[in-house]
């Protein structure tokens, strides 16, 4: 026969979460990440435009320079 110590954990309150937005938030949401996406694509096209290559292959990311 085997000796066990058991132990009682006292009750856990329940907590309740209320996950309802508004429709201002929403909105800032959806600005912020048109934002931020709009703002990473002008670096990407001003880099593009910076660059001394002839020819660029935008998925494979090759460039043709004119020597």
């Amino acid at each position: 026969m085997e000796n066990f110590t058991s132990f009682t954990c006292p009750p856990v309150d329940t907590i309740t979460i209320n996950a309802t937005c508004t429709l201002t938030e929403y909105g800032i949401f959806i600005s912020s990440v048109i934002l931020s996406s709009s703002a990473f694509i002008t670096s990407v096209l001003a880099q593009i435009q910076k660059s001394k290559c002839k020819k660029i292959d935008c998925v494979g990311s090759s460039c043709v320079r004119d020597i």
